[in-house]
């Protein structure tokens, strides 16, 4: 019998004795209550057992789904690691690429740590110290990820055991099937469990074993670059006090074969890891490049558009080369900005630049200063490939002598020629490049010959790098100066291209460059020459450290290149918003330009959107995070309702405006009594461009609250009427003929709706008409009125038909007598 059948009878049989008690005898009552007593008994020893068995079947379903949460957690984190192990982490890689960091970093220090070279080169110094310092960054790298994947699987490791150790898995259900079920589970888990433990433990060993010895190979390269950095700092004094670096022993070094074997293998090196390591920095690089050619190819579609390119006397070089001057332009500009690249990675820039460049001035220059400029391209590159080889070498010293003496006559010949016709150096910066490179080339000849190698070899180099440098960045300055006024010339005003009416743009006006130009090209050269230098590196590495070092302010960390990296973004994307701007917009014949009415008002949400996406970029790029800057902008929103309501209306009503688009780009609009053209939509007002050339600007929240007229929305179809007038007397029936005649002649005016031609009323001289017709478009209207006013007047005059003007009859009343004789006395006396 169970609980609830005991608990019935139970009440049952209380009823009833209950009952029976009200109608029985207090003797009979006493038994009675006895019985009572123990039926109370009976009934405090069932609910003690209910009690029991309720909280027994409580605890058990806690249990249950305790273990069964346990179960599905750990066979999730069992599965997780499954997962990962099963896709592999590559600590193997790392080993096999770990062997190759060692053997390279051993190549790279022979000579100079190892089997010590009896003449240490600046050449090979300063690659060797940049390669093992491209050797670290690889490795930290590396280190780091193995940090992430150790951290990862410990962590899981963690989890697993921490959970494996729960009471909960190890109390055994009661009832006969949760402990079947907790049976099965149990053994599915502890096969899983050691399973995973056990490779688990495999990957976090040999991980750890990983880590520990890519760590050692770590501070052994931090070691050998103190060591190689010590050697440079030697031979930076050694050089400053002009000893000679060169022994006289010819079994001290390597022929010219074996040096540029040693040379080629270090320096291919260094290229593969410092384009690996800068990945993100060139693909920046590249996608400029790509960038600003577009938007030349458009600058040029534009010109082509209007009919001005092929009469354009402005230099059109950056549109006749769109490709290359990109290049030009934005290597010229990122070469500053890479750390610490190594000759050969700049070398390979500086072809690539060289062979734009070449390409460009076969036009702009003439056929002198174009062949100068080759001999120097040719030379340059000689130079370059010179530089490259890193050890010393007898052949190779008299070789620096000829290209010594070689640049020596070639500089001599141009500046004695500087006077002739044709051949004048009209650009200072190439005047001052000339002389610092016959001045170079003068002293590394003289310091050849006296055995002084390094300090030799680098202003001989230098000298050539001087020259091709000034005609990089004159030209780099030059075509983005072009490109900057060939921009702006489409957004001239009508009065400006009034002054200028031939469409041509003055070259000479826009070559001159101010003495604040010069000293940054003066800083560039010097930074770009230099750079590699031990003391150049001694005086900016600490300026470096300090712009890079993190810095706390309360609870937000931050770092100089953080900010400069936040300005720039925001810049970016303001600048962004402009080009999208002008790249949207059609060139008229006029040399003004329109917006395109094909995206209308969505060029507001693109803007909108390009400065929103730049500014959560700028704001995440230098650590704030996403719930602080919410938290910000929660803050910064009650302020700015209160103090800021008409601005907030005006910014809130242009999203309406972009999103609803009751007006367009190009619409013929009339709002608070000005009528013209919706010249621009934006964030906070927009301008209109009335019919007298003047603009209004409105704010958005007037263009919605007031009422807006806008005669182009549905249709450009508009119609006009003339109001007329003929002579009484006039055939009314001819009079409509002709004028419908003169209607349906006309191009313009539409056939469907037909024109209307209505005599309206007998006027006070004339019979009044009213022509009604439509044309294609608003902006017909007017000159459409012209040329039927003007038809039918002579239609008209050859009919005989004769437009009244307004006539009066005045008729005057006067009384001779009066007066007459008063003034006729006053006359006499």
């Amino acid at each position: 019998m169970n609980n609830l059948n005991k608990f019935l009878l139970f009440t049952f049989l209380f009823v009833v004795l209950n009952t029976w008690a009200q109608g029985t005898p207090s003797s009979v009552l006493q038994t009675k209550f006895q019985k009572e007593k123990k039926l109370d008994s009976l009934m405090q020893i069932l609910h003690a057992e209910n009690l029991k068995e309720n909280r027994e079947n409580y605890d058990l379903n806690v249990l249950l789904s305790e273990q069964n949460s346990s179960f599905n957690g750990i066979n999730q984190q069992i599965q997780k690691a499954k997962v990962i192990l099963k896709e592999g982490i590559d600590y193997k890689g790392f080993t096999s690429e770990l062997a190759l960091l060692i053997e390279w970093k051993e190549k790279c220090v022979k000579g100079i740590i190892n089997d010590k070279s009896k003449i240490q080169t600046v050449r090979e110094l300063t690659t060797t110290s940049i390669l093992l310092n491209e050797l670290l960054k690889r490795t930290n790298f590396q280190l780091q990820q193995i940090s992430v994947n150790n951290q990862a699987l410990s962590g899981i490791q963690r989890r697993i055991d921490s959970m494996a150790i729960s009471k909960v898995f190890y109390q055994i259900p009661i009832q006969e099937v949760p402990k079947k079920n907790y049976y099965q589970q149990m053994a599915l888990m502890t096969k899983d469990l050691s399973f995973a433990n056990q490779n688990l433990k495999n990957a976090i060993d040999s991980i750890q074993k990983l880590e520990v010895k890519g760590n050692k190979f770590k501070f052994d390269l931090e070691s050998d670059i103190a060591l190689v950095n010590f050697a440079r700092k030697e031979l930076n004094l050694k050089m400053k006090s002009g000893i000679s670096d060169v022994v006289e022993s010819k079994e001290a070094y390597l022929s010219l074969v074996e040096n540029f074997k040693h040379s080629f293998v270090k320096g291919y090196l260094l290229f593969v890891f410092y384009v690996a390591n800068q990945s993100g920095i060139l693909g920046l690089l590249v996608f400029f490049i790509i960038g600003l050619t577009f938007y030349l190819r458009v600058i040029r579609s534009k010109y082509k558009e209007v009919n001005l390119f092929g009469n354009l006397k402005y230099p059109v070089h950056a549109l006749n080369y769109p490709l290359l001057s990109a290049i030009l332009i934005m290597i010229s500009i990122f070469q500053f900005f890479l750390p610490s690249p190594p000759f050969v990675f700049m070398a390979f820039l500086w072809i690539i630049c060289g062979i734009a460049l070449t390409i460009i001035l076969k036009k702009a220059e003439n056929k002198y200063w174009y062949w100068i400029w080759i001999a120097f391209f040719i030379l340059n590159n000689i130079v370059f490939q010179d530089n490259l080889l890193l050890l010393y070498s007898q052949n190779e010293a008299r070789f620096i002598a000829f290209l010594s003496l070689i640049g020596i006559i070639l500089g001599l010949f141009i500046f004695s020629n500087r006077k002739k016709t044709g051949k004048e150096i009209t650009e200072k910066s190439l005047r001052v490049g000339l002389i610092i490179f016959i001045v170079f080339e003068f002293i590394a000849l003289i310091l050849i010959l006296f055995n002084n190698y390094n300090l030799g070899k680098i202003l001989m180099a230098n000298g050539y790098f001087t020259i091709f440098i000034v005609y990089q960045l004159r030209w780099a300055y030059r075509i983005s100066n072009d490109i900057l006024n060939l921009s702006l010339y489409f957004s001239k005003s009508e009065e400006d291209l009034e002054k200028d009416p031939n469409n041509e743009l003055n070259a000479e006006k826009n070559l001159k460059v101010s003495g604040f130009t010069y000293a940054l090209f003066a800083v560039g050269w010097y930074v770009l020459i230099s750079r590699n230098s031990y003391s150049f590196q001694n005086f900016t590495e600490p300026i470096i450290e300090s712009i890079y070092q993190k810095r706390q302010f309360g609870e937000f960390t931050f770092s100089f290149d953080n900010l400069f990296l936040f300005f720039f973004i925001l810049f970016m994307s303001g600048l962004s918003t402009r080009i999208v701007s002008f790249l949207t917009t059609e060139s008229n014949s006029n040399g003004s330009s329109a917006k395109k009415s094909g995206l209308g008002s969505w060029l507001l949400l693109i803007r909108i959107a390009i400065i929103t996406l730049g500014v959560l970029i700028a704001f995440i790029s230098i650590g704030i995070p996403m719930d602080k800057i919410a938290l910000m902008i929660s803050a910064l929103s009650v302020g700015i309702g209160f103090g800021l309501q008409n601005v907030i209306n005006n910014l809130v009503s242009g999203l309406i405006i972009a999103f609803e688009k009751p007006i367009n780009l190009d619409d013929i609009v009339e709002v608070g009594g000005n009528m013209g053209k919706m010249k621009s939509i934006g964030i906070r007002s927009s301008v209109i461009t009335t019919w007298d050339g003047a603009d209004v600007i409105i704010p958005n929240g007037d263009l919605l609250s007031q009422h807006l007229v806008n005669w182009t929305m549905g249709s450009n179809r508009r119609r006009f009427e003339i109001d007329l007038g003929v002579a009484y007397g006039s055939d009314l029936n001819q009079v409509k003929t002709i004028i419908t005649n003169v209607l349906m002649e006309h191009e313009l005016i539409l056939k469907n709706p037909t024109p209307m031609v209505w005599v309206t009323k007998f006027g006070e001289s004339s019979i009044d008409f009213v022509i009604k017709y439509w044309v294609p478009h608003f902006n017909f209207g007017n000159d459409v009125r012209n040329d039927i006013i003007i038809a039918i007047d002579i239609a008209f005059k050859i009919n005989g038909i004769e437009i009244p003007f307004p006539q009066q009859d005045v008729h005057i009343q006067s009384n001779i007598g009066i007066d007459t004789e008063g003034d006729t006395k006053e006359t006499e006396n």
